[in-house]
């Protein structure tokens, strides 16, 4: 055989392997797309059977958003709001006014809503701030109060750096949850504060006993500080006094004890003297009338 023709044999061995190679790879091919074909098809055929009950959860949803929006009325997002001078009585200006909608023109006048807050917490979160009564408005600026009266340190936690939410209406629900947490709120703050009030009067009666109890120990140790010219009984107190006084006393009653003792002593002296005196006159009558008697003469 001529070379050429062994050359294109050769070609041709390769060609038809490599044709079997590719075949089989592109049957491979082809049963994977086909599969993939199928679960496709059969996802599908899944998900138009779900498609009903799944508008129907979608509709739902979007009825009750509405309704949620209804109880919630208009709102105003990223409002600047400043701090008033009378900031502790709940006074503040926000950055919108009749331009933004904020007053309501009827038949009987301007009708101005009930502003409902909300502040941006540091997690991007909202917290309710309170509701709010319009007291002026201009063209882009109005004045707000809130309609209740502050309590104590409640503007401080007011954030002035990061924008406000406004709201005007509450759903029903949401009002009550408000006013029973006011109510608690302000309950438990009253008993704080009658504690405080309590344990304030308890430390005054503290203090005052503390200084009485000072004084009478004053009174019965000394006071260093007394004016001068004072009696020993406040500057050395009445306890020293006291005892000074009482070894006075003591010392006043062994002496007379000892007096007494040498008044009985002289007394027993008299007595023995007066005795001894009373028996010598005895003696000396005696020897008298004997003398007498002896010389008296004979018959008489």
């Amino acid at each position: 055989m001529h070379i050429t023709g062994k050359i294109f044999a050769f070609l041709t061995l390769c060609l038809a392997v490599a044709a079997i190679i590719l075949t089989a790879k592109t049957l491979d091919k082809q049963n994977e797309w086909n599969r993939r074909v199928e679960k496709a098809r059969a996802d599908y055929e899944a998900s138009l059977a779900k498609l009903p009950d799944v508008e129907n959860k979608a509709n739902q949803l979007e009825e009750e958003i509405t309704l949620s929006r209804l109880g919630w009325g208009r709102h105003w997002n990223e409002v600047e709001v400043t701090a008033s001078v009378n900031i502790a009585r709940g006074l503040i200006n926000i950055g919108i006014g009749r331009n933004d909608g904020l007053v309501q023109t009827t038949a009987t006048g301007d009708q101005y809503p009930q502003m409902y807050a909300f502040q941006e917490n540091a997690d991007g979160t909202m917290s309710y701030v309170g509701e709010f009564r319009v007291t002026q408005v201009d063209v882009n600026r109005a004045a707000l109060q809130l309609s209740r009266t502050p309590r104590e340190g409640e503007v401080n936690n007011w954030n002035f750096n990061n924008t406000w939410r406004f709201r005007d209406a509450l759903p029903p629900a949401k009002r009550k949850s408000v006013s029973e947490l006011l109510l608690k709120m302000t309950t438990v703050e009253q008993r704080l504060s009658d504690r405080r009030q309590f344990l304030s009067i308890q430390q005054d009666s503290l203090a005052a006993a503390k200084t009485a109890l000072d004084n009478r120990m004053q009174e019965l140790n000394g006071n260093p500080e007394a004016p001068e010219g004072a009696g020993d009984e406040y500057t050395k107190g009445l306890v020293a006094t006291m005892n000074a006084a009482e070894e006075t006393r003591n010392a006043a009653l062994a002496e007379v004890q000892k007096l007494r003792g040498e008044l009985a002593s002289l007394h027993a002296r008299f007595e023995k003297l007066l005795s001894e005196n009373s028996e010598m006159e005895n003696k000396l009558s005696s020897q008298s009338k004997t003398a007498s008697s002896a010389t008296e003469p004979p018959g008489n």
